[in-house]
């Protein structure tokens, strides 16, 4: 940990490892190690009761605001430059948390052939989706995110400049929801509003790259609805998340040099072993980079990938890319330590009700 100071109107949380068992590169089960930080920073997203508001801006028009989103990168410029000594290191034993299957009678994506047609990855897991969100700019933009496991099935991993404003004094991006499956057209599996939002410290303090990353709690799923009326949004309930797609599990403080399989959005996924990468000039010196030019912000990095349930263990995710390869901050135990903080968390469903949101009416069944 380099720095640890709790900055003004930040929401501090004393968290330790609480994780029973770790996952070793054999696939063995070992004891994790304890240690404890002062370094999750928390946000609210949205309550209740704005969730149908958020609704409202992505779905109006026929979802014109998620059309209209562009990706979203990293406002700073990073040169990392692979580390054949030094840089990223474990800081405790090996960890992790086995990833889950969607459960039976969740959400059952709806058919869309001529989206799989034209998608350049139509094998992306059902846990690999897109976050939207409203920039400080006013303009939508798109990262990529990833369904984890956790105790309520209600959790979104993705890069921390994709739901803390770097620009902004680390306010949380506005509208914030993540789409499971996205690709154009019909949201197959619902849509997800964000609720609260985790991150390190000596990243919503810094801006450190070294602790770019984000956990966040979503509420159940809404499902949209046939509207013959124009301007009438309706949306049932769909359930937690991990329920309708499963969760990808989580890894930490593994041997750096391990295969890992990355699922991007602009073409097909990418797969090779992990090195240490640095950039001395912003202090960034543990980060991992993976040989690609072509994957996302906030894209899912997943180790012991099996293809017949297609989960594995979330242990990097893009950042950006420099020098024809994706960064990712290390995952070591103080990640583990705020996705500990995050998984605890619950969410549920959003009221039902009807809203007026300007030209529109908002049903939640």
């Amino acid at each position: 940990m380099k720095r640890v100071v709790l900055p003004a109107g930040c929401a501090a949380v004393t968290a330790g490892l609480l994780c029973s068992s770790a996952f070793t590169g054999s696939g063995t089960l070992v004891p994790a190690s304890a240690r404890a930080y002062d370094i999750t920073a928390t946000r609210a997203l949205a309550s209740e009761a704005q969730v149908p508001s958020v609704m409202a801006y992505w779905l109006a028009g026929d979802g014109q605001a998620l059309a209209d989103a562009t990706p979203y990168g990293l406002r700073a410029k990073v040169i990392a430059r692979q580390a054949p000594q030094g840089g990223a290191a474990a800081d405790g034993k090996p960890g992790g948390v086995r990833p889950a299957a969607e459960k039976s009678g969740g959400v059952r994506p709806a058919e869309d052939k001529k989206a799989a047609a034209t998608s350049k990855n139509v094998n992306l897991p059902r846990t690999a989706g897109r976050v939207f969100f409203t920039g400080s700019d006013g303009k939508s933009y798109w990262c990529a995110g990833t369904s984890v496991q956790a105790r309520y099935r209600n959790l979104v991993a993705t890069a921390g400049h994709c739901v803390f404003d770097t620009e902004n004094d680390g306010a949380p991006m506005r509208n914030w929801i993540f789409i499971p499956g996205h690709q154009r057209g019909p949201n197959p599996f619902g849509v997800y509003a964000g609720k609260q939002a985790f991150t390190h410290h000596d990243f919503a303090t810094y801006r450190d790259l070294d602790r770019d990353y984000a956990f966040v709690t979503v509420y159940n799923g809404l499902v949209p609805q046939p509207s013959r009326t124009p301007g009438r949004i309706r949306l049932a309930d769909g359930g937690p998340l991990a329920d309708g797609v499963g969760g990808q599990g989580l890894a930490f403080n593994q041997e750096i040099g391990r295969v890992a399989v990355v699922f991007g959005h602009f073409g097909p996924k990418v797969r090779g072993a992990t090195f240490r990468v640095q950039d001395p000039s912003i202090r960034a010196d543990e980060l991992i980079g993976l040989k690609s030019s072509r994957t996302a912000d906030g894209s899912a990095w997943l180790i012991g990938y099996r293809k017949a349930g297609r989960l594995g263990y979330l242990n990097g995710i893009t950042i950006t890319t420099s020098g024809g390869a994706a960064v990712s901050p290390y995952f070591d135990s103080e990640l583990y330590t705020v996705y500990t903080e995050a998984r605890r968390v619950t969410s549920g469903a959003v009221p039902g009700g009807t809203v007026r949101e300007g030209a529109n009416e908002i049903n939640i069944l």
